[in-house]
C-alpha cells in the first residue's frame, strides 16, 4: 500500500513539474493569439550595455508555444573604440532555456548564448550568460516586454524612408539628398561626389549598426537647391547605388513664399540671382526700418544672406547698431517644372555693433534667460514673408490652411 501510496506522489510531483515547463514556454495558458506568431524583445540594457549595445531577441511561437528564437547584438569592439560588430545565432529551446553558438559578423569572433527564459503573467525574465571572443556578459533581464515586428522595425531593423520623386518642394526639403549604398560602393559613390560641391554628412560614414544589418549606408548630401536635380541625376549613375531622393519630411513652411520664375529667372531657368538679391534685400529692409547693409550667396549651399542694420538705443549716449542677418534659399517649386519658384526665410540672427571710431566694443550673442530661452527673433520679423511676397509678386504660405495663399 505505502509502495502504490509512493508511485502514485512521484507521477503527482513528474506531473506537476512537467505541466510548470509547458506553462513557462508557453506563457499563460489560454491566453494569446492562436496560429505563428514572432515577437521581439529588446535586451539591449542586459547585454553588452558598456559597449553601446543593440541585443534584439526575436522569438517564433505556433500559438503561446515556443519554437525557436534568435539573438541579434551588434556592440562596440572594445569601449573606446569607434567599430563594431554583430552576431546573430539561432537559439534552440530546451524547456525555458534557449541554447545556441555562432560566429561574430566582422571579427570572426566565437559566440555562445545560454539563456533561461522565465515568464510571469506579461512580463518575460532572461538570465544567463554570453559570450563573444573575449567579452562574456552575465545576463538577468527582468520585466521586458514584447513587441510585434512592426514595434521592432519602426525602433531597429526599417532603414531611414526615401523619398525619390516628391510632387513638389512643399513636401521634401529641397537642400538635403539621402543616398542608399551598399558597404562595398561606398568609396566610389564618395569619389563620385568631389567635383560636386556638396557637402558629405559625415555621421553617415560610420558602420554603425544598422549598416552592419541592412548592409547598405545610408548618406545625407547637403546640397544648393538650384542644382539638385542635376546632382540627383548624377548619382543616379553611380553603381552600387541602391536608392537616392528626400526625406519623407516636408519642410517648415511657415515663413514660406511662392513666386512666379518668370523676371527672375532666364529661358534656360538659371536664377538671376543679383536681381532677385536686390529685390529681396530691399523688401526685407522696408519691412524692417532698416537699411540694407549687404547680400551674399553662399558658394556651396547656394543659401542667400541678408544683412540689414538699423539703430539701437538700449544704452544711451552709445553709437550702436542692430545688424539683422536673414537666410534664404530659393529652389524650382519641383523637380519637374520651374515655372514657380519657392523662397524660404530659413533663419534670422541679430548681433550688436559698436560703430565709434576704435577702440570699439564687441558684444557677445544675447545668453538664454533663467526660462531657458535665447535671443528673441527682431521686432518686424514676422512681416517678412508677406514684405517679401508682394515684392516677387507671389503669395506666402497660410499656416492655418496648410496651403499658398490665395
Amino acid at each position: 500500500m505505502k509502495s502504490q501510496f509512493a508511485v502514485v506522489v512521484a507521477a503527482l510531483a513528474l506531473a506537476l513539474a512537467s505541466s510548470s515547463a509547458v506553462a513557462e514556454q508557453k506563457g499563460q495558458k489560454g491566453k494569446g493569439p492562436a496560429g505563428p506568431q514572432v515577437r521581439y524583445f529588446d535586451l539591449s540594457s542586459g547585454i553588452f550595455s558598456e559597449l553601446n549595445s543593440e541585443a534584439i531577441l526575436k522569438e517564433n511561437r505556433q500559438g503561446t508555444t515556443l519554437t525557436s528564437a534568435e539573438l541579434e547584438v551588434c556592440h562596440l569592439t572594445a569601449p573606446n573604440s569607434n567599430r563594431f560588430d554583430r552576431f546573430v545565432v539561432p537559439l534552440k529551446v530546451e524547456g525555458n532555456r534557449l541554447v545556441g553558438s555562432g560566429q561574430s559578423q566582422e571579427g570572426k569572433q566565437a559566440v555562445s548564448v545560454n539563456l533561461t527564459r522565465r515568464v510571469a503573467g506579461g512580463n518575460f525574465t532572461f538570465e544567463g550568460t554570453v559570450t563573444s571572443g573575449t567579452n562574456t556578459e552575465k545576463i538577468r533581464s527582468t520585466d521586458n516586454n514584447e513587441m510585434s515586428e512592426e514595434e521592432a522595425a519602426d525602433q531597429f531593423l526599417a532603414e531611414p524612408a526615401i523619398e525619390p520623386a516628391p510632387a513638389d518642394f512643399t513636401a521634401a526639403w529641397p537642400q538635403a539628398l539621402h543616398v542608399r549604398v551598399g558597404r562595398a560602393g561606398l568609396v566610389g559613390l564618395l569619389d563620385a561626389l568631389r567635383d560636386q560641391n556638396v557637402r558629405v554628412v559625415f555621421n553617415g560614414l560610420q558602420t554603425s549598426c544598422r549598416v552592419l544589418r541592412s548592409g547598405n549606408y545610408t548618406v545625407q548630401l547637403d546640397v544648393e537647391a538650384e542644382r539638385v536635380g542635376a546632382v540627383l541625376a548624377k548619382l543616379k549613375t553611380v553603381p552600387a547605388v541602391a536608392e537616392v531622393g528626400f526625406s519623407p519630411n516636408p519642410p517648415n513652411m511657415q515663413r514660406a513664399v511662392r513666386f512666379p520664375s518668370a523676371g527672375w529667372r532666364d529661358a534656360a531657368g538659371k536664377l538671376d540671382r543679383d536681381k532677385l538679391a536686390a529685390a529681396v534685400g530691399a523688401a526685407m529692409a522696408k519691412a524692417m526700418s532698416a537699411t540694407l547693409n549687404s547680400t551674399s550667396w553662399d558658394a556651396t549651399m547656394g543659401e542667400l544672406s541678408v544683412e540689414l542694420k538699423r539703430p539701437d538705443e538700449t544704452v544711451a549716449g552709445l553709437k550702436l547698431a542692430q545688424l539683422v542677418t536673414i537666410s534664404v534659399v530659393v529652389a524650382p517649386e519641383s523637380l519637374s517644372s520651374n515655372q514657380q519658384s519657392i523662397l524660404w526665410i530659413e533663419s534670422i540672427t541679430t548681433r550688436i555693433a559698436d560703430e565709434r571710431p576704435a577702440p570699439s566694443l564687441t558684444f557677445s550673442p544675447a545668453q538664454a534667460d533663467e526660462n531657458g530661452e535665447g535671443q528673441a527673433e527682431p521686432e518686424g520679423s514676422d512681416g517678412l514673408p508677406a514684405a517679401v511676397a508682394a515684392a516677387l509678386k507671389g503669395a506666402p504660405w497660410d499656416a492655418d490652411k496648410d496651403q499658398w495663399r490665395q
